[in-house]
């Protein structure tokens, strides 16, 4: 698993930090303030109380996806920043994001019944447009750096002669934001390895606290869908919210 630290430096340059949590490692490098949107970062820090007048439009896009902060409030300038090691740089990432997922997962708990309503509507209308509220919602709630959903589709026919359309899978997935791909042979031999955990509407299967891989059965009527996400931790508030977001949708 990699989490990407960034400081911006000036509205032009900003400093990446990436951690390889698998050999507790890191790589240091320079980048254009242009590439913060193409970049997937985990955590965004900036200098002085206030952002760089010319990137808070992109500070303020960007706050969606994972925690931005200022690096005063934590005492770090640039030259401590740099000399980071990669114990204190996780265990920066560590509480900020621990604060940012609490944050989320108490206005998902007032939100409740509307984003399950929400979701609900989009299960019937779209199916794209749902798995892709879903990846979100689950990215936010659960601080992941990558997360797949692999699930069942309707395949439009390739030609005239195949005039029906066929199911298939499909599956969303990104680390920053979510893109929805075909299922290849890769997909169906997932989905088939784990044909027999669909028994529950909501199931951990897996975690691997070490690793910072969990998956997840979900059943939603008679839809199966697979959940394989990678994050550093996962709590009893963050379970039991992922409960109430599946319960909410086996009511249709």
């Amino acid at each position: 698993m990699q989490i990407n630290i960034g400081l911006v430096k000036s509205e032009s340059q900003f400093l990446l930090k990436e951690l390889n949590v698998d050999s507790s490692s890191f790589k240091s490098r320079v980048m254009d303030t242009v590439e913060i949107k193409e970049t997937n970062l985990n955590l965004l820090l900036f200098l002085g109380q206030n952002p760089p007048e010319g990137l808070q439009k992109t500070f303020s896009d960007e706050e969606k996806f994972y925690p931005v902060i200022s690096a005063d409030s934590l005492g770090i300038d640039l030259e401590s920043f740099d000399s980071l090691s990669y114990e204190e740089l996780a265990d920066i990432y560590g509480k900020i994001s621990a604060r940012w997922l609490l944050n989320n997962n108490i206005k998902t708990v007032e939100q409740i019944y509307p984003t399950i309503t929400y979701l609900r509507d989009l299960w019937k209308t779209d199916r794209n447009a749902f798995f892709e509220e879903l990846w979100f919602l689950l990215k936010t709630n659960l601080g992941t750096t990558e997360l797949t959903a692999i699930f069942h589709d309707v395949r439009e026919p390739k030609s005239e002669k195949n005039d029906k359309p066929s199911l298939s899978f499909s599956f969303v997935h990104g680390q920053k934001s979510p893109q929805i791909f075909e299922g290849q042979e890769k997909e169906e031999k997932i989905m088939k390895d784990y044909q027999n955990e669909f028994s529950e509407f909501f199931n951990i299967t897996e975690f691997d606290s070490k690793l910072g891989r969990m998956v997840a059965t979900v059943q939603i009527g008679l839809s199966p869908i697979l959940i394989m996400a990678r994050l550093k931790t996962f709590n009893q508030l963050q379970k039991s919210i992922l409960i109430a977001i599946f319960t909410g949708l086996q009511e249709q």
